[in-house]
C-alpha cells in the first residue's frame, strides 16, 4: 500500500517536470526572390529570410539547381535579411531553392523555388508597330514601337518599311516607346514592321506587321515669289501670284512657320532663311527660297598701301552673288570697293571706298558697328557712314556698297566685317554679304 503511494507521488513529480518544459521549434520555411532570367557567367542576387520561434540565429543552405555544393552559412539574426550572389556557368534551365535552421540544429523544409532560366537573351518581339493606317505620298508620318528586353537592357530599333529597310536608332531603355518619321514615295500597301536589338547585338524577330495604305496626291506648284526691301531696307516685302488649287500658303521665318491665304506678306526683322510654300490638304509645294542669308567669307588677308611688294594686294570687291576677291590697286580699279591704307594715316589702318581717290566712281562707306560680336551685327544702320575708317581689331563695321554713288537704292548691298588682325602692314578680316540688293539685314 505504501509503494502504490510513492509511485503515484513520483509520476506526480515527471508530469509536473516535462508540463513546465517548451519543446524547441525550427524557423519557418524561408522567402525567396530573385531574377527568373539570367546570362551565363553573370552575377545573379537573390534574397532570402525568416524567422524564428526563439528569436535564435538562423543559418541557410542554399541549393542553385547546378553542379556547385553550398554549405551552411554562419548565421545571421532571426528576420534579417540575406542576400547571395550566384554565376550560372552555362545555359540551362535551374531550380533555385533555399531553407534554414536554428542554432539547435532543427531546420525548416525548402522554400517555394524559383525556376532560373539562363541563356544569352535577344529582347522580346517588338509590339506591332502603330502610326497611321492611310497616307499620302511625300509627307512624313511617326510610327511608334517598343519592346522588353529580358535582363531590363537598353535596345536599338529597325523598321522595315516595306518599300525600304531603315537604319538601326537608338538606344532607349527596355520598355520604353521609340518613334521614327517615314515618307512614302509611291503610292500602295506596305507592311510596316519593327525589330530590335541590344548592345551585345542579340536581335529580336521581326514584329507583326501594320498594314498602310499610300496614295497619291498631287502637290501644288511652287509659288513665284517677288520680293522688295522697305522702309530703306529694313523689311522685305514678298508677292505671288494665286497657286492653282492652293488652299493656303506657309511662309517660313528660320525655325517659325506661319500659314497664311493671302498672296503677300511683309517679313518685319531680319532672317536667314526665308521660304514660302503652297499647300494642299497634306502636300506642299516645293520651297520658293528667298537669298537672305548672307555669304560668308571666313577671312581675306590684305596689304596697306605702304607694302611696296607688288604680289600683295592691297583692295578688294565683291561680285553680285557675294563672292570676295582681292586686287592689287591698278588694273582692276572698277572691281575694286575698299582698300587698305596705312599711309595717309600715321601708324594706323584705315579701310577707304575706292572712289574716294578717284580710282572708280563708286560712293561706298562704312562705320563702326558698334560691337565685338560678329553675330550680333544683324541690321545695318542707316545713317553715320563715312568713306573711310580706321580698323581697330575686334571691331566689326557695317559696309554700305553704294556703286552709283546715288545715295540709297535697291541698287545697293550691305555687308559687315570684322577685324581680325592688324599686324604692321597686314590686316586680315572676317565679310559678310547681303546678296539682295537694298536689304539691310546681316543675319547668319
Amino acid at each position: 500500500m505504501r509503494s502504490v503511494t510513492v509511485s503515484a507521488v513520483v509520476c506526480c513529480l515527471v508530469f509536473a517536470f516535462f508540463a513546465g518544459c517548451k519543446q524547441n521549434q525550427p524557423p519557418a520555411t524561408p522567402t525567396l526572390s530573385g531574377p527568373a532570367t539570367g546570362v551565363p557567367a553573370k552575377s545573379l542576387v537573390y534574397t532570402f529570410s525568416t524567422t524564428d520561434p526563439e528569436n535564435q540565429r538562423i543559418a541557410y543552405l542554399v541549393s542553385w539547381g547546378d553542379e556547385s555544393e553550398e554549405e551552411w552559412d554562419e548565421g545571421y539574426a532571426s528576420g534579417e535579411e540575406v542576400t547571395r550572389a550566384h554565376k550560372f556557368t552555362d545555359s540551362g534551365a535551374y531550380c533555385v531553392k533555399v531553407k534554414a535552421r536554428d542554432t539547435k540544429l532543427a531546420e525548416t523544409g525548402w522554400s517555394d523555388s524559383i525556376l532560373v532560366t539562363v541563356a544569352f537573351w535577344p529582347p522580346n518581339q517588338p509590339d506591332q508597330p502603330t502610326g497611321p493606317a492611310a497616307c499620302t505620298t511625300g509627307i512624313a508620318y511617326t510610327f511608334k514601337t517598343k519592346t522588353i528586353h529580358p535582363l531590363g537592357d537598353s535596345v536599338w530599333f529597325q523598321f522595315d518599311w516595306g518599300d525600304t529597310v531603315g537604319d538601326w536608332g537608338g538606344p532607349v531603355a527596355s520598355d520604353s516607346v521609340y518613334s521614327e518619321e517615314h515618307v512614302f514615295d509611291t503610292a500602295g500597301t506596305y507592311s510596316v514592321m519593327a525589330r530590335a536589338k541590344d548592345a551585345s547585338d542579340r536581335t529580336s524577330s521581326w514584329s507583326n506587321p501594320l498594314a498602310v495604305s499610300v496614295i497619291f496626291v498631287v502637290a501644288p506648284d511652287r509659288p513665284a515669289v517677288v520680293y522688295e526691301p522697305l522702309d530703306r531696307g529694313a523689311k522685305l516685302h514678298l508677292t505671288w501670284g494665286t497657286v492653282a488649287d492652293a488652299e493656303h500658303y506657309e511662309i517660313k521665318v528660320d525655325d517659325s512657320v506661319r500659314t497664311i491665304t493671302d498672296t503677300t506678306y511683309d517679313v518685319t526683322k531680319p532672317c536667314a532663311t526665308l521660304e514660302v510654300r503652297a499647300v494642299k490638304g497634306s502636300r506642299k509645294s516645293a520651297p520658293a527660297v528667298i537669298p537672305v542669308g548672307i555669304v560668308e567669307t571666313a577671312s581675306i588677308v590684305l596689304f596697306g598701301i605702304s607694302d611696296p611688294d607688288t604680289s600683295h594686294h592691297h583692295a578688294f570687291g565683291f561680285d553680285t552673288a557675294g563672292t570676295v576677291t582681292t586686287y592689287a590697286l591698278y588694273g582692276s580699279e572698277p572691281k575694286l570697293d575698299f582698300y587698305a591704307d596705312d599711309l595717309a594715316h600715321t601708324d594706323s589702318m584705315f579701310l577707304v571706298n575706292a572712289g574716294k581717290p578717284g580710282w572708280n566712281t563708286k560712293g561706298n562707306a562704312l562705320k563702326d558697328a558698334g560691337t565685338t560680336v560678329y553675330d550680333d551685327a544683324k541690321l545695318a544702320d542707316t545713317t553715320g557712314y563715312a568713306d573711310e575708317n580706321l580698323l581697330v581689331v575686334d571691331r566689326v563695321y557695317y559696309l554700305w556698297l553704294d556703286r552709283t554713288d546715288n545715295g540709297y537704292s535697291a541698287d545697293d548691298n550691305y555687308a559687315k566685317a570684322k577685324i581680325l588682325q592688324v599686324s604692321g602692314p597686314l590686316v586680315t578680316m572676317q565679310l559678310g554679304y547681303q546678296r539682295v540688293g537694298g536689304l539691310r539685314w546681316l543675319r547668319k
